[in-house]
């Protein structure tokens, strides 16, 4: 059975909603896509450090997210954990692995950055593998999400106005079919990454905007592994 928000962590998101409508216009499209249960992962750009701030309260179940192990330090490490459940990824990435796979398995939501780094120029990075490890893991669908204009707060804040950040979530990718091989967890997510890339502006799609240079298309065979 999926688990409840905290009391700490219900009063929390209430602050922390409040607080971000005074910071953020937020736009949102596909919010009919996000599963009202049942185990997904919810897969996004990332520009900003609003990123998952925006990612954990717009899903309205209780989701845990992935993140690299430096934003445990405060106030990093109490503005995240007053707004959901964390997985911080160290050196390696076994336990991380392991503990959102449990989340999945027990019908939970785990968010996750694929690109594993801001993009510096705004344009989309190269995918990394995790996400399609996890989800060939605990045979979970993947929902690509994608926003944009939260790279530009600084200057609207400078402003006294609020940042208008969009919003889009498109429909759910099945889950991989089995344990992926290499080739094939670059396959899956590549998939993934097109499927985020065609939720933003082109000037955002970086790699997958389909041009030369871009990875290969998702209708790659994706190989499934014994190991």
């Amino acid at each position: 059975m999926e688990a409840h928000w905290s009391f700490p962590q219900r009063l929390s998101r209430r602050v922390l909603t409040a607080l971000l409508r005074r910071l953020i216009r937020l736009e949102v499209e596909g919010l009919e896509n996000i599963p009202a249960e049942g185990p997904f992962i919810l897969a996004a750009n990332h520009l900003h450090v609003l990123d998952p701030a925006i990612g954990l309260l717009l899903v309205p179940r209780r989701a845990v997210g992935v993140v690299k192990e430096k934003w445990r330090r405060p106030p990093f490490g109490w503005l995240l954990a007053a707004m959901g459940d964390v997985v911080y990824v160290g050196r390696s990435n076994r336990r991380a692995l392991d503990e959102a796979a449990a989340v999945l398995r027990g019908g939970g939501v785990v968010a996750i950055l694929p690109e594993g780094t801001r993009s510096p120029s705004g344009a989309l990075l190269r995918g990394q593998r995790g996400m399609a490890l996890l989800a060939g893991r605990a045979s979970v669908p993947v929902l690509p999400a994608a926003s944009h204009g939260q790279e530009r707060a600084a200057r609207w804040w400078r402003r006294l106005r609020r940042v208008r950040v969009r919003v889009r979530i498109g429909d759910p990718i099945e889950a991989p079919p089995g344990r992926l091989d290499r080739q094939g967890q670059q396959a899956y997510t590549d998939r993934v990454m097109f499927a985020i890339a065609g939720l933003l502006p082109p000037a955002y799609r970086g790699v997958y905007g389909g041009g030369e240079g871009a990875p290969a298309p998702s209708r790659a065979r994706v190989a499934e592994t014994d190991e």
